[in-house]
């Protein structure tokens, strides 16, 4: 971000990091939230993921702004094969939108701005999830963007509740 300096003219600094993020303990494996409310930087087509996952690309639930200009993609994968996968039109994602991915075995929804805007009741839940990675879960395509809040639930909540939490 550009930070202005009295003596050059301008000065820039290093981009924020988050290591150690998220407490394995409190991710549910097999049913659970993960939420956040951001925004894009930029609608430059490239891929910024937030995820919850084991550690590898196999087993996650990640929610992006992808290579779709004014997207919310989230994704979700479980023993490799995709479970949930859907993309939703916003107005701009350079403003701010409250997001909740619900993932549980045959019950899948993304919620986002107080609207459920997708549901899937087929396919199975990852397993081993016990991070919080503000990247794709394998260090690539990291989240370059503006966050509010990020939460994990873990339990899947109801569809009141996402209402509620995304509203």
């Amino acid at each position: 971000s550009y930070i202005p300096n009295l003596t050059t003219g301008q000065t820039t600094r290093a981009a924020e990091t988050l290591t150690g993020s998220g407490n394995s303990t409190l991710i549910n494996s097999t049913e659970g939230v993960l939420y956040a409310e951001i925004a894009a930087l930029s609608d430059d087509g490239t891929d910024r993921c937030i995820a919850l996952s084991d550690g590898t690309v196999d087993n996650r639930v990640t929610m992006l702004f992808g290579t779709s200009s004014n997207k919310i993609r989230v994704l979700i994968k479980s023993g490799g094969n995709g479970s949930f996968d859907e993309e939703y039109q916003v107005t701009s994602t350079l403003d701010y939108h409250k997001v909740a991915m619900k993932y549980k075995a045959n019950d899948f929804a993304l919620w986002i701005d107080g609207v459920e805007r997708f549901t899937d009741t087929s396919g199975s839940s990852p397993s081993g999830l016990d991070q919080l990675v503000f990247n794709v879960a394998s260090g690539t395509l990291p989240f370059y963007g503006k966050c509010k809040a990020v939460a994990v639930f873990n339990e899947a909540l109801s569809d009141t509740e996402l209402q509620n939490l995304t509203n």
